[in-house]
This record gives structure tokens, C-alpha cells and sequence, in this order.
């Protein structure tokens, strides 16, 4: 093996390995409130519903879930996760609803709250924002509103006006490549004036879907920076 093919070997072997990642459960999370802390949910892709934690793509490639965990803690972020399996997404946003109303009644700042999901996880994240009815609280939509064969969903919730009811401040990012999920603005124009603000990036990238399958800085550091409050 030459120079060249080990360092790759060595690059790959450190990008695969699993970070020790310590992200916490709810439960944990709202026995050792911390008013003062960040508190971030991330709410996975469908594929890990199905596929577990060690999930692989076979058009995207694996789903560094730890990675992506490790890079929100290491900017000062209380990483809140489940690793769900097959749920009903209008029950989980409930459970969701639920936790983000235990931590606010607990004395969290509702600016010191934000759910972010990606892909299902994405639209979890859009349903809870439609739900919670609280202005302050922050949300990130990574590719989560479905479009063209996987656009079922995102229709229904357009027809149903839930963009009605959206209250906070959200950012939706999807890459322009992407062909499963795109632009959120059509619920965004169905919200109200008061209570209600976005922001939405779109990222040029080949990578599509799989964009967030890996914790690249194009997103991560934009998703960082909202969930502490930044634009």
C-alpha cells in the first residue's frame, strides 16, 4: 500500500469511527435544568426508524449520527436525542410539544429552545412549530418539506393551512440538488405577521439528500449559530 492509499485508509477509518457522543434523553435533560443552558433537540431521518443508529444509505452512503450529535455539543449546545423508531408524526410532535412545555415550565427560556430535524425529522420539526403556538422558541427544518414523489405530506399540511398556525423563529436549509425535499416558503406564506419569522438557505451541492447525512460545515455552522439565537 502507498503513502497515498494508507493516509486515505487512516481518513477513512477516523471519519467512520463513532465519536463517544453525549447527547442526552429528555428524561435526563429535564432532572438537570439548567436555565441558562441551550437546549437543542435533533430529531434523525426516516432511514434511522428503520435502520438503527448505524444506518447506510445505499445512494447517500452512512448517516454519522454521533458525528453530527458530537459537532452541536462541541459548540455549547444540550444535545437532546431519541433514536425513535416507525412513528406517526403527528404523535411525535406531540411527545415533542410536550417536552419543549416541561422545560419552559421548568424555567428554560423559550429563546433558549430550539427543535431541529432533518428529512422526517425536518417535517416533525414544521409540525411541532405548528402546534406550539410560542413565539420565541427557535426551529430548524433541515430538508424536511417534501417535494415530487416524497411531496404527499408537505401537500397535505399546505392544504390544510398548518402554516397558519406557525409561531417562532425558523430557518429551513435543503440543498438545491436535492429531489425529495425543498423549499418550506409556501407554509411560511400561510403565517401570520406576529409571532412568526424565518429565514431560508438554500445550499448548491451535488450531494442532495445526503447533504445531511454528514456534519458539513455549509449547515452545521448555520444551524449552530440560529439555535443560540443568531441569524
Amino acid at each position: 500500500m502507498n503513502r497515498l492509499a494508507l493516509t486515505f485508509f487512516i481518513f477513512l477509518v477516523l471519519l467512520l469511527a463513532a465519536p463517544s457522543a453525549h447527547a442526552i434523553s429528555f428524561e435526563k435533560a429535564i432532572k438537570n435544568v439548567n436555565q441558562q443552558d441551550k437546549y437543542f433537540f435533533y430529531l434523525h431521518g426516516a432511514i434511522m426508524e428503520k435502520k438503527g443508529k448505524n444506518a447506510v444509505s445505499d445512494r447517500y452512503g452512512s448517516y454519522l449520527y454521533d458525528h453530527i450529535i458530537e459537532h452541536f455539543e462541541d459548540r455549547g449546545l444540550i444535545v437532546i436525542e431519541e433514536v425513535r423508531g416507525p412513528v406517526n408524526p403527528n404523535k411525535y410532535a406531540s411527545k415533542i410539544v410536550m417536552q419543549v412545555r416541561r422545560l419552559m415550565a421548568a424555567g428554560v427560556p423559550a429563546g433558549n429552545i430550539c427543535v431541529t430535524g432533518f428529512s422526517k425529522g425536518g417535517y416533525i420539526t414544521l409540525l411541532v412549530a405548528s402546534s406550539l403556538g410560542n413565539p420565541g422558541v427557535g426551529y430548524v427544518i433541515m430538508a424536511g418539506c417534501g417535494r415530487g414523489k416524497c411531496g404527499y405530506v408537505f401537500d397535505q399540511f399546505l392544504k390544510k393551512k398548518r402554516g397558519a398556525r406557525l409561531r417562532g423563529r425558523i430557518l429551513s436549509i435543503y440543498a438545491g440538488s436535492d429531489m425529495d425535499a425543498g423549499s418550506c416558503r409556501q407554509a411560511f406564506e400561510q403565517a401570520p405577521d406576529d409571532g412568526f419569522s424565518f429565514k431560508e438557505l438554500r445550499i448548491k451541492t451535488g450531494k442532495g439528500h445526503g447533504l445531511f447525512y454528514q456534519p458539513r460545515p455549509e449547515w452545521v455552522a448555520p444551524v449552530a449559530i440560529w439555535a443560540k439565537g443568531g441569524r
